[in-house]
């Protein structure tokens, strides 16, 4: 590939890379790699990158059963880093070769002061290309990966990440065999599922598969198009699909890494030369089909001067168009079951907020809530009744949270999140323990909670006046921890 491919470097970099100091403790950074929902962070002294962490490494430590609570990052950080400066290549295929011959799936961008500005992965690839003609010609089977790592659903969760150590996998597959011999995939457990265990101690010994796999698995077949697996990952936002075959029967797995072999230059030219030929094959149709086409032209041309008399109705349909733009704007911006903010808005407003904060240096607080034994509540009464409950919490959050300027969010499942500018940490506390008290006087039955027989919530609180050395993840960082002692202490209770 030459300098002049459309698909510049700089397009496929993430310029908000997640970044931590050397000092910081490795189960702040797992806790921070579990709320962000990030891959990994870079490791900065000086402001120069002296080390990267990943959740591969989170799941190696986790299979040799290593402790995380007395070592800080810069102890277990990978230091022989792959990195490039953002002027030392023009073009995606060289980098994307890069990260294939050194095994790599995060690339750090550095200046020329060895200062981190970004990063690469094959997320962040995979979103510069638009390859739809290529991905709908290749089927699933002929990319994915047919040696899959499987575990049965009683292995313990600390088999399944020496399982990933072991063999330099992301994900195990869970499967069930039946009397034939036939494999089945029910679940799926990934790093990130690794990850969020860990930041929330679960005990890796006792815990199995089955309690905390990824289930029901939301496959593709072996004869579906990569495009089909492509808009899948898209809109489940995961890296890789279980693939099964017409039986449901375990074929493979395809990934990420699977989708942008097909943006390999060779396959590529490949390609090109299979499309080609199919256009020559095309032509003469094409050709019979070009007395049609100018009939169908000249109707247009006489459809364009109509639209030239008809300006007024055009701009209205315009305007039509932009008030429909904006409702589903509108629609984006909130979560459809509970009618409050969803987490990409909430995120965009922490941002927003946060920067206002450290102008004015104000107070910036956050409520972080968690259904108690939510679980359990679905599998006593049903998802629906489950949807309806949070329905019901979700009414309680926005009667309480009255001023223009806060915000209640839907956080992900049975998480909420309210994000309260300008308010001291005594007036949080109280607005805490109002929602707590409206929860629990819905009294809608739960009769297998460990903390009463109501639903019931726990919160956690945290305020903070943002300064230069401290960010929006450092606060949600402190509001979960709270989050986590209230569970501790048994549940229905707000913790700061």
């Amino acid at each position: 590939m030459t300098s002049d491919s459309k698909f510049s470097f700089n397009q496929a970099i993430d310029f908000k890379p997640l970044t931590v100091g050397a000092d910081e403790s490795v189960v702040d950074v797992v806790n921070l790699l579990s709320q962000t929902k990030s891959s990994c962070v870079l490791v900065v002294e000086r402001q120069k990158l002296i080390g990267i962490y990943t959740e591969r490494d989170v799941v190696r430590m986790t299979a040799k059963r290593q402790e995380f609570s007395h070592l800080d990052i810069a102890d277990v950080m990978s230091k022989k880093i792959i990195s490039v400066t953002a002027s030392q290549f023009n073009d995606i295929f060289t980098v994307l070769n890069l990260m294939r011959n050194h095994g790599i799936r995060h690339l750090p961008v550095l200046n020329e002061l060895h200062q981190p500005v970004g990063i690469v992965t094959p997320k962040t690839i995979r979103k510069i290309f638009k390859p739809t003609d290529m991905l709908r010609f290749r089927l699933v089977w002929e990319l994915m990966g047919t040696e899959v790592i499987q575990a049965s659903p009683d292995t313990t969760v600390l088999d399944i990440a020496q399982l990933m150590a072991n063999n330099k996998v992301s994900c195990v597959v869970i499967t069930e065999v039946d009397t034939n011999s036939n494999i089945y995939p029910v679940g799926i457990i990934t790093e990130v599922d690794i990850v969020r265990l860990r930041a929330r101690e679960r005990d890796f010994d006792s815990t199995a598969a089955k309690d905390v796999m990824s289930a029901p698995l939301k496959p593709v077949k072996d004869k579906d198009t990569l495009w089909v697996a492509h808009q899948k990952m898209e809109q489940e936002n995961i890296r890789r699909l279980v693939v099964v075959n017409s039986d449901e029967q375990l074929c493979g797995i395809i990934t990420q890494s699977s989708l942008l072999r097909v943006l390999d230059p060779l396959e590529m030219q490949a390609l090109i030369n299979i499309l080609r030929q199919t256009v020559n094959e095309q032509t003469l149709q094409l050709k019979e089909k070009n007395q049609l086409l100018e009939q169908e032209i000249k109707q247009c041309r006489l459809m364009e001067a109509a639209l030239a008399h008809s300006e007024t109705e055009y701009r209205q349909i315009a305007e039509k168009l932009e008030i429909a733009n904006q409702q589903l704007q509108q629609l984006a911006n909130f979560d459809s079951l509970t009618g409050l903010a969803n987490r990409r808005y909430f995120d965009s407003c922490l941002q927003r907020e946060w920067k206002y904060s450290l102008r004015a240096q104000t107070s910036l607080s956050i409520i972080m809530c968690d259904i108690d034994c939510f679980k359990k509540y679905n599998d006593t009464y049903g998802h629906q009744a489950g949807d309806e409950c949070l329905q019901q919490i979700a009414k309680v959050l926005k009667e309480t949270v009255k001023r223009p300027s806060d915000l209640a969010a839907r956080y992900g499942g049975e998480e909420f999140i309210l994000l309260l500018p300008n308010t001291h940490i005594e007036g949080v506390i109280h607005l805490a323990e109002q929602i707590r008290l409206k929860v629990k006087y819905l009294n809608i039955p739960h009769i297998n909670s460990d903390a009463s027989h109501c639903v019931t919530l726990s919160l956690g609180v945290a305020a903070t006046i943002p300064n230069l050395t401290n960010s929006p993840q450092i606060l949600i960082g402190s509001a979960d921890k709270m989050l986590y002692k209230a569970k501790s202490a048994g549940k229905n209770t707000v913790s700061v």
